[in-house]
């Protein structure tokens, strides 16, 4: 047994000495690198060669937002202007590379269908749309007529009178009322950059979004200014439809777009405002006096509905 155990020993340490094991193989993950970039629905896409680490806050060119799309493909918002800016990437494994790229200006053809504006719905059902603007004075008496009779009302809100009455707008959420973007703090913003329209829009959805967990894909441009760039902004603010107004309210008495009595289809504005109260109860009255039928105002609302190229009026 002592032979055998020394004959053992003298052979392992001939393979420790003689015959090292080979070094165990390491694998080198290729490198990272662009596969392809391009446009598609409204956006840009660039693909990598291998999984990537979320890009975080990165912005291009000031408004180019960057997100992570698929594990090897980011998405870039794809503005009104060109974009020509180098794309920070990290792999998976630590790997960085950076990439250069060209956004165009966003095309007619690549452009969402639904960012436009729309000052009518649809009238299936004899349906009509209650909106209320701005948020700076709540009503008691709306959101008690809200509770009892269930009738759907959508609050375009800014996020500064929003901010100031937190509570109510809870309770009108509670009952049944929707919440939309009316920008953070009201300007005009076809006078604004592209840069801070889209902050208007998103900095007044994300807000909504967190007080009420809605969080709004339809806005309502202030004034009811509207053009190129605030279509542009719209769809970096990441809504999906801008609504404005085809009836409001002259005192008690409705006033449609065109001096005619309120169809089906019709969107009707108020604001909050003291006296809102009365006058909305004056509407509802007039709107079943004409048989027609408030419903909630949606995304959905809009579809087969021709978008208009400018408001009718606005506010």
């Amino acid at each position: 047994m002592l032979v055998i155990g020394l004959l053992a020993l003298v052979v392992l340490a001939g393979g420790w000495l003689g015959r090292p094991d080979p070094a165990p193989a390491v694998a080198v993950s290729p490198p990272l690198r662009l596969v392809a970039s391009r446009g598609a629905s409204g956006r840009w896409l660039v693909d990598m060669s291998s999984p990537l680490r979320s890009p975080s806050t990165q912005v291009l060119c000031g408004t180019d937002q960057v997100s992570l799309a698929a594990p090897t493909q980011v998405v870039l918002s794809d503005g009104g202007t060109v974009c020509r800016a180098r794309l920070r990437l990290t792999a998976q494994d630590g790997e960085q590379a950076f990439v250069p790229v060209t956004i165009p200006a966003m095309r007619q053809a690549m452009r969402p269908a639904v960012d436009r504006l729309y000052c009518f719905a649809s009238p299936a059902g004899g349906a009509v749309y209650i909106t209320i603007d701005d948020g700076w004075t709540p009503s008691a008496e709306v959101l008690t007529i809200m509770r009892r009779t269930r009738v759907p009302v959508t609050a375009f809100l800014i996020q500064k009178a929003a901010q100031q009455n937190l509570r109510y707008w809870r309770a009108f959420a509670a009952a049944g009322g929707g919440i939309a973007d009316h920008t953070f703090s009201h300007p005009d913003l076809t006078k604004l950059s592209l840069r801070r329209a889209t902050a208007q829009w998103a900095k007044d959805r994300a807000a909504l979004g967190r007080w009420f967990g809605q969080t709004p894909d339809l806005g309502w441009p202030p004034y009811g200014a509207f053009n190129r760039r605030v279509e542009v902004a719209t769809a970096r603010g990441r809504l999906l439809a801008l609504a404005d107004w085809s009836a409001t309210m002259s005192g008690d008495t409705i006033r449609t777009w065109d001096g005619k009595p309120l169809r089906a289809g019709e969107i009707v504005i108020l604001h909050w405002v003291p006296g809102l109260g009365g006058q909305f109860a004056a509407l509802l009255a007039q709107i079943s006096a004409l048989h027609l039928h408030p419903v909630p105002l949606t995304l959905a609302s809009f579809t087969g509905i021709a978008s208009q190229p400018r408001s009718l009026d606005g506010d």
